[in-house]
């Protein structure tokens, strides 16, 4: 058996240790490779030559499902009302998980995204950590579960977030509304005809209409779900007296298409 699988196996899940790369280290001492336990598989990624080997596991043993279980318990101690970020919080791309790089790539964000809207990951309660900052100071946060299993999907501050609203900015004018975080950013990257806003959310609160009143045209585009569906409809309630508004209704959310497609759907151009 591969010795790097052996020493992967020997860990408790959701753990990970050091060895030397089994391609470009063996024997050097530079600990340079990453062995890494998770509910579903195994791997081992080189901070030098990158992904050395992967193995899956198939079905959930009781342990993995076990650390499941403890995993949604954590969850259900948050949110706090502090706004503060996880302690272990980890800004190293290297120690983020798999599933949390793939959720990150698959929403259409390189690491030098991650590190220019300062995302992260806590490893202790498996989630992407996507902070909302006013200049540098930290006024909201939203904690994106990696795994299908974890419940809540995402977790946020219990605190009031009236004053709260990420923004992409772009033209001034004209402002386009969506979900979450990661669909405010990859529209903001895709085009900077609309500025984007996320409102955490599908509810909209007054200072939140009070901003958005302030553009000459409003575009809403949230989730296709039921939820999605009413608070896009009510947010068009409000905002109408104060603006132009107009819908998007799309089968996926925006982070999920390419930007030209983003571009398309808005109907603007490069």
């Amino acid at each position: 058996m591969k010795e790097w699988l052996t020493i992967a196996q020997n860990l408790p899940v959701g753990h990970t240790t050091r060895i030397d790369c089994p391609n470009c280290g063996v024997g050097t001492n530079t600990y340079a490779a990453i062995v890494n336990h998770n509910h579903k598989y195994y791997s081992c990624y080189c901070n030098a030559c990158g992904p050395v080997d992967y193995e899956t596991k198939g079905e959930l043993s009781l342990a993995e499902l076990k650390h499941i279980q403890e995993l949604n318990e954590a969850a259900a101690h948050m949110p706090p009302k502090e706004i503060k970020l996880p302690e272990d919080t980890t800004y190293d791309e290297t120690e983020f998980s798999r599933e949390a790089r793939l959720w990150l790539y698959k929403a259409g964000l390189s690491p030098t995204m991650w590190r220019k809207y300062r995302i992260g990951y806590s490893p202790k309660l498996a989630r992407v950590v996507l902070p909302v900052y006013d200049n540098e100071k930290l006024i909201w946060f939203q904690l994106r579960a990696v795994y299908k299993e974890q419940k809540p999907k995402y977790i946020q501050p219990s605190a009031p977030r009236d004053h709260v609203i990420f923004q992409g900015k772009g033209n001034r004018s004209k402002a386009v509304v969506v979900e979450d975080i990661m669909s405010a950013i990859r529209v903001h990257e895709a085009q900077n005809e609309y500025t984007a806003f996320s409102l955490l959310g599908t509810k909209l609160t007054s200072n939140q209409s009070n901003i958005l009143g302030t553009f000459s045209e409003v575009v809403t585009w949230l989730d296709g779900d039921r939820a999605g569906i009413a608070g896009a409809r009510n947010i068009r309630k409000v905002l109408s007296l104060l603006t132009d508004c107009r819908n998007i209704r799309t089968n996926k959310d925006p982070k999920c298409y390419p930007n030209s497609e983003i571009r398309s759907i808005l109907n603007v151009t490069e």
